[in-house]
């Protein structure tokens, strides 16, 4: 009787432990498992998701890959402008101004424009010809902070020197169905020439 009972209970134990066991190992399987990265909310940005298909916005990873496309477009580009090429001196490249008509907030494409610049500074071809600049107002307020006793402006540059990153984006709607074109050029801001300019039509409901 007693035999039988201790054998009952030692089943018991092997049976818990085998459980905790195999959950243990799972669990370090799913830490280390080729989709560890989806967990925790994170994704793709690339990837078009429900909330995505169901805004009245423009679908953000489209305007992704535009970006990345306006970027590859503007590095190979650049590079057969006669009048950058040919400059005497390094150009100023700026973040122009964005004109929003569209009901997608303007920080969407902010973000976008942003990425560009990154691409740029990022490539071969573009910082050797171009000194890619920040904001003026932005890095005056900067120098005011941490510099209080000396010059409260940054440099300036010559208008015939600077080239804008602008863009211009628009919206037409029925009912569900939302048609949009951006565009983001490359303007000579003395001249207001535009050098370049990449388009994009996109469409969803």
């Amino acid at each position: 009787m007693m035999d039988n009972r201790i054998q009952r209970i030692t089943t018991r134990i092997a049976t818990v432990t085998a459980c905790v066991v195999v959950s243990w190992f799972s669990g370090c399987q799913s830490l280390t498992s080729p989709d560890a990265g989806t967990t925790g909310g994170r994704m793709d940005p690339y990837r078009t998701t429900e909330a995505d298909r169901g805004s009245h916005k423009a679908n953000m990873p489209a305007l992704l890959e535009y970006s990345d496309r306006v970027a590859e477009a503007l590095v190979r580009q650049l590079a057969d402008i006669e009048q950058i090429k040919n400059a005497p001196r390094p150009s100023v490249l700026e973040l122009g101004n964005l004109r929003n008509l569209s009901r997608t907030p303007t920080q969407d494409f902010e973000l976008i424009q942003h990425r560009i610049r990154g691409h740029l500074l990022a490539s071969d071809f573009v910082p050797p010809r171009f000194k890619i600049v920040e904001n003026a107002s932005r890095m005056d307020r900067e120098l005011r902070r941490v510099d209080a006793h000396g010059s409260d402006q940054t440099a300036r540059y010559d208008a015939d020197d600077i080239y804008l990153l602008t863009g211009d984006f628009f919206e037409s709607a029925r009912d569900n169905s939302r048609r949009y074109y951006f565009e983001f050029k490359l303007v000579h801001l003395a001249s207001r020439s535009i050098l370049m300019l990449e388009q994009f039509d996109w469409a969803q409901r």
